[in-house]
C-alpha cells in the first residue's frame, strides 16, 4: 500500500493499492493520522520516519517533544510493571486488557500476549473489573483460589477528572508476602538478635557438663519447645544460644528477652507488638513485636516463671496455633517460632500454687534439661578461671590454699559469681593470690558454709536424728560419690527395697530439714538433691 500527496511518479509500479491525498503539505500531524488509521503506529519509530521528522523539525517541534515523552512514559510503565513483585493486570475504560505483567502471567498461568484487547472479566472472571469501573472505587483485597494457590486480589480504579479511564488489578501470592515479611523483619532487627555462641563456647569437660551438652545437641534437631532448668548464673542463655546454632534455624533470628525485667503491660507490647494508636505514647505506625522479629527463628524467654497469667494464655495460643495479634490490632499474623524457656525456680510448685498454668507448663516442658551448677562440675572451675583470666588479660596464679578453698566453696552465684571473683583478683594487683586476697563476701560465706557441723561421732546432736534421716543421708552420700542427683521418687524406691516405710511427705520434710541445716542442697522439680560438704562430713563422722 502506498499513500501519496499527488506524487504518483514516486509510487513503485508493483504496488497495487494507492491512496492519493491530493496536493498538500506532509505535516507530522498528517503522518501520525495516516499511521493511526492504518494501525501502523509502530512505523513512526522506524529510521526513515525519524529522519523525515528531523528534516521538518521547525514545523514539528511540539510533536517531537510530545512523542518522545509518550515513548519515555510507556517505557517506564513497562519497566515498573516488570520490577513490581506483585502481579499487575490493566484494563481501559471499556474493560479491555492492555497490560499484563510477567508476575501476573506466572500467577494466573495466562499468556499476556494472547489476552490483549479482550474483556478482563471474560479472561479473569474472579477479578472485579466491572464493579471497579462502574462504581469508580477500589475493590478491597479478597482471597481467591487461583490454580490451587491462595492469592490476594485487589482492583484499583484510574480516575481523571471524575471519569474512570481504566483499572489495575494487583495480585499477591500469600507465600510471596510471607517471604517478603520475613526479609523485612530481618532488616528491622536490632543488632544482637542472633545467636553469638555455640557448644564450643561452653567451657568444661566434667561428666555433668558433657552430658548436658550431648542431650541438648540431640534436642537441637527437634522443633519442640525446650525448658532449661538451672540455678542463677549457670549459663542458661549460653545454652540457648548454642541450641539455636545447632538447629535447622541457625541462619534465622535468635531473639532473647528476660521476662522478669518487664512489667506486664510493657511485656505484652514487647512480645506481640502494637498497632498505631494502641495506647498513649505508642510509636506512630505501630511496631512489630519480638515474636514477629523471631519469625522462622528462636525466641528465648528467660525467667519465664515471672510471666503474668494473662500473658501465659497468649503464649499458650502462640505455641498451639502459631498465631499472634498485635496490641490494638484486629487481624491475625501467622508466625513460625521455636520457644526456648529458662527458669531457676520450680515450675511444678508454681503450678500447684496456681500461679503458673498447667497446660502451658506441659507445653514448655516438652524437652526439659537440667543445667548443672558449678559446684557439681569438678575441675571445670579452674578451666573457667583460666578462660576468664585470658579474657580479662591477666596472669595471676592461685596458691594451693586458695585452690582448696575454691573447690570446697558452694558457689551460690555459679559461673557469674566465679567471673566476679576472677575480676576481683585482678584488681588486687597481686601476681600470687593468697587467702587474704579473697573477696570479703566470698570469704565470709565460705567460712560459714565450711565450718564443722558437729563435735564428734556419737554426740547428742547426732543421736537426735531419726533412722529415716540417716537413710536419706546415706543415699545422698552414695549418689554424690557417683556424681549424680537423687530425687524424691528414687529415694522412695530405695526405701521400699529396704522395707523401710516412708511417705513422699516424709521424704520432702527430711530434705527440707537437711537444706535448712546446710546438709543438702535441694533443687525444685526434677532437679534432684545433693549433699553439701557439711552433709558429707556428717555422714562420714556417723559411719
Amino acid at each position: 500500500m502506498a499513500v501519496t500527496p499527488d506524487e504518483m511518479r514516486y509510487v513503485p509500479a508493483e504496488i497495487e493499492t494507492v491512496i492519493n491525498l491530493g496536493q498538500r503539505s506532509c505535516t507530522s500531524g498528517m503522518m501520525i493520522e495516516i499511521a493511526l488509521r492504518l494501525d501502523l503506529a509502530y512505523l513512526l519509530e522506524t529510521a526513515p520516519f525519524q529522519e523525515y521528522f528531523r528534516a521538518i523539525a521547525t514545523n514539528n517541534y511540539s510533536f517531537d517533544q510530545m512523542f518522545a515523552k509518550s515513548i519515555r512514559l510507556e517505557s517506564q510503565f513497562h519497566i515498573l510493571m516488570e520490577i513490581l513483585e506483585e502481579g499487575v493486570i490493566g484494563v481501559n475504560e471499556l474493560g479491555e486488557i492492555f497490560a499484563c505483567s510477567h508476575h501476573a502471567e506466572e500467577i494466573t498461568r495466562v499468556s499476556g500476549s494472547l489476552v490483549m484487547g479482550k474483556r478482563g472479566e471474560q479472561v479473569f472472571p474472579y477479578i472485579g473489573f466491572s464493579k471497579c469501573l462502574r462504581e469508580k472505587s477500589r475493590v478491597k483485597a479478597q482471597v481467591k483460589k487461583i490454580n490451587g494457590i491462595n492469592v490476594s486480589v485487589e482492583v484499583v480504579p484510574v480516575l481523571r477528572q471524575d471519569a474512570c479511564v481504566g483499572a489495575f488489578a494487583i495480585l499477591q501470592r500469600f507465600n510471596d508476602v510471607e517471604m517478603r515479611q520475613g526479609e523485612l523483619r530481618k532488616q528491622l532487627l536490632h543488632k544482637g538478635h542472633y545467636a553469638k555462641y555455640g557448644f564450643t563456647d561452653i567451657i568444661g569437660d566434667s561428666q555433668a557438663i558433657v552430658r548436658a551438652k550431648d542431650i541438648l545437641k540431640r534436642m537441637a534437631a527437634s522443633e519442640s519447645p525446650v525448658l532449661l532448668i538451672g540455678e542463677t548464673g549457670t549459663g542458661k542463655e549460653l545454652f540457648a544460644h548454642a541450641l539455636h546454632q545447632a538447629s535447622r534455624r541457625k541462619k534465622e533470628p535468635f531473639v532473647a528477652i528476660n521476662v522478669a525485667a518487664f512489667p506486664e503491660n510493657l511485656l505484652e507490647s514487647e512480645l506481640f507488638g502494637y498497632e498505631d494508636g494502641a495506647f498513649t505514647g505508642a510509636k506512630k505506625g505501630g511496631r512489630p513485636g519480638l515474636l514477629e522479629f523471631a519469625h522462622k527463628g528462636t525466641l528465648f524467654l528467660d525467667e519465664v516463671e515471672g510471666m503474668s497469667p494473662m500473658l501465659q494464655v497468649k503464649l499458650l495460643r502462640v505455641l498451639q496455633e502459631r498465631e499472634i495479634m498485635r496490641v490494638g490490632g484486629s487481624h491475625i499474623i501467622s508466625i513460625d517460632v521455636r520457644i526456648v524457656a529458662a527458669t531457676n525456680e520450680s515450675l511444678e510448685q508454681k503450678v500447684e500454687e496456681g500461679s503458673f498454668r498447667r497446660d502451658l507448663y506441659y507445653r514448655l516442658n516438652t524437652l526439659p534439661i537440667m543445667i548443672p551448677p558449678l559446684a557439681d562440675r569438678d575441675q571445670d572451675m579452674f578451666l573457667l578461671i583460666d578462660h576468664f583470666k585470658e579474657e580479662l588479660g591477666s596472669g595471676f596464679e592461685l596458691t594451693e590454699p586458695v585452690r582448696t578453698f575454691l573447690k570446697e566453696y558452694p558457689w551460690p552465684g555459679n559461673i557469674r559469681e566465679l567471673r566476679n571473683v576472677v575480676e576481683y583478683f585482678i584488681y588486687t594487683g597481686h601476681a600470687r593470690i593468697t587467702m587474704e586476697d579473697l573477696p570479703p563476701t566470698v570469704l565470709k560465706s565460705g567460712q560459714f558454709k565450711l565450718r564443722p557441723v558437729m563435735a564428734a561421732k556419737g554426740s547428742p546432736k547426732e543421736d537426735s536424728y531419726s533412722d529415716t534421716f540417716w537413710f536419706v543421708l546415706e543415699q545422698l552420700y552414695e549418689a554424690s560419690q557417683e556424681g549424680i542427683y537423687l530425687g524424691r521418687e528414687k529415694l522412695l524406691t530405695k526405701a521400699k527395697e529396704r522395707y523401710l516405710p516412708m511417705s513422699q511427705q516424709e521424704v520432702r520434710n527430711i530434705l527440707a530439714d537437711m537444706a535448712e541445716k546446710g546438709f543438702a542442697k535441694v533443687s525444685r522439680g526434677r532437679g534432684g538433691s545433693r549433699l553439701t560438704l557439711q552433709g558429707r562430713q556428717l555422714w562420714e563422722n556417723h559411719s
